[in-house]
C-alpha cells in the first residue's frame, strides 16, 4: 500500500502549493473604488446573445437603462428567438436609443457574440448574459478600471442569486471558489479563469484572437479567448469591486447543474495553457484520490485513517481559501457549508469529468 501513501503526500503537496497560489494571488490584488468617472470619456459597446429569453430581456434592460455610467451602446443579438424576445426588444428601442439590434445570420451563441462583437463600433467591449442582472455601478467601475490599469482583457466578479435553500447555497460556495481561484490565478499572473458573464477586452484583442476561439466548440468563448491573449503576453487582470459584480441565477435542479457543468468541462481537451492543465489534473487527481482512498477502506480499514487525513487537510485549505474570500463575496457560515460541499465535491467532481469525456453533451443553444 505504499503508493497509496505516496501519492496521497505527492497530491496534498501539490495541491496545498495551487490554494496558496490562490490565496497570494488574492491578497496581492487591491479593492479597486472607481472616481471621477464623469470625466472620462471612453464608449463601450455591451454585447448580449439573446434566444429566447422573454423571461430575463426586460430585466436586463431596464437595469442598463439605469447604470450610472450612460456613454455606452447595448447591442441586443437576436439568435433566432421563437417567443417575445424581438418584440421586447424592438419596443425598448423607442424609449432606449443606446439599443442597436442584430439579428443574427448564423446560429448558436458564440456566432451572436461574434456578430454583435463586429456589430460594435467602439474599442471597448463588455460581454454578459440576458439573464443577468448588473449592479447600479457596473459599467462605471468597468470604465474607470479600465482608464487607470490599461488591460486587453479584464475579468470582473459573477455571483449566484436565487433560492434560499442548502442546494442553492451549496451552489452559491461552489462557484464562488472559481470566481476567487480566477481572480487569485490572475493575481499572480497565471490566469485559469474567467466568465463571459461579466467580460471586458478590447475589440483589438478579440479581432487578434479571432482563429484561437475554437468554433468547433460549443461554448468556452470566453475561456479560449483568455487563453489567447496569455499566449500572446496580453494584460489580463482582476477587476476587485463590488460595485462590477454581476447576478446570475442558479441552476433550479440537480439536473440543470450537472448539465451547466458537463458544457464547461467538454471543451477541457481543447486547451492547450500549461496553468489551465496543471490546475485541472490536480484538482481532479486529489477529488479522484479521496474517493479512491474511500473504496479501498472498506477492504482495509488501515487506509480509513489515510483518507480521513487527506479529506479534513483538503477541507482546511478549501475553508480557509474561502474565509479569505468570504467579506468580498459576502459569505456567511463558511465553516459548515464547506464541510457539506467537501463531503460531495469529490463525487461530483469525478461523475462530471468522466461522464463529459464518455458523453459529449448535447447541443446547446
Amino acid at each position: 500500500m505504499w503508493w497509496f501513501y505516496c501519492s496521497t503526500l505527492s497530491i496534498s503537496l501539490l495541491y496545498l502549493v495551487l490554494i496558496l497560489f490562490f490565496y497570494i494571488g488574492w491578497r496581492r490584488i487591491s479593492v479597486f473604488v472607481p472616481i471621477e468617472y464623469q470625466t472620462i470619456r471612453t464608449k463601450i459597446s455591451v454585447v448580449v446573445a439573446c434566444r429566447n429569453e422573454e423571461d430575463h430581456i426586460r430585466q436586463l434592460i431596464g437595469c442598463m437603462a439605469q447604470q450610472s455610467f450612460q456613454n455606452f451602446e447595448l447591442i441586443l443579438v437576436n439568435d433566432h428567438s421563437v417567443d417575445a424576445t424581438l418584440n421586447y426588444i424592438l419596443a425598448a428601442k423607442e424609449s432606449f436609443p443606446q439599443i442597436q439590434l442584430v439579428n443574427a445570420t448564423g446560429f448558436g451563441k458564440k456566432n451572436a457574440l461574434k456578430e454583435g462583437i463586429l456589430h460594435s463600433s467602439n474599442k471597448l467591449i463588455i460581454t454578459t448574459d440576458a439573464d443577468c442582472m448588473p449592479s447600479y455601478h457596473w459599467l462605471e467601475s468597468i470604465v474607470c478600471f479600465y482608464r487607470k490599469y490599461r488591460s486587453d482583457l479584464i475579468i470582473c466578479p459573477v455571483k449566484l442569486s436565487g433560492k434560499d435553500s442548502l442546494f442553492s447555497y451549496l451552489q452559491v460556495l461552489e462557484f464562488t471558489s472559481l470566481v476567487a481561484a480566477a481572480a487569485g490565478s490572475s493575481g499572480v499572473g497565471m490566469p485559469i479563469l474567467c466568465n463571459g458573464a461579466n467580460l471586458a477586452f478590447t475589440k483589438k484583442c478579440w479581432l487578434e484572437s479571432q482563429d484561437d476561439l475554437h468554433n468547433e466548440e460549443q461554448s468556452g468563448d470566453d475561456m479560449f479567448l483568455m487563453e489567447s491573449v496569455k499566449k500572446r503576453g496580453g494584460t489580463i487582470r482582476f477587476l476587485k469591486s463590488e460595485s462590477s459584480f454581476i447576478s446570475t441565477k442558479q441552476a433550479d435542479t440537480l439536473g440543470e447543474f450537472i448539465r451547466q457543468r458537463r458544457r464547461w468541462t467538454s471543451k477541457s481537451p481543447a486547451f492547450t495553457d500549461f496553468h489551465i492543465i496543471v490546475t485541472a489534473c490536480i484538482i481532479l487527481a486529489i477529488n479522484a484520490l479521496s474517493l479512491s482512498l474511500l473504496t479501498a477502506s472498506f477492504f482495509n480499514h488501515s487506509v480509513l485513517i489515510t483518507f480521513g487525513s487527506l479529506f479534513f487537510f483538503k477541507y482546511a485549505l478549501d475553508t480557509f481559501f474561502l474565509y479569505a474570500v468570504s467579506k468580498f463575496f459576502q459569505l456567511n457560515n463558511i465553516w459548515y457549508y464547506s464541510l457539506l460541499l467537501s463531503a460531495i465535491y469529490p463525487f461530483y467532481i469525478v461523475f462530471v469529468a468522466f461522464s463529459t469525456f464518455l458523453f459529449k453533451p448535447k447541443k446547446w443553444k
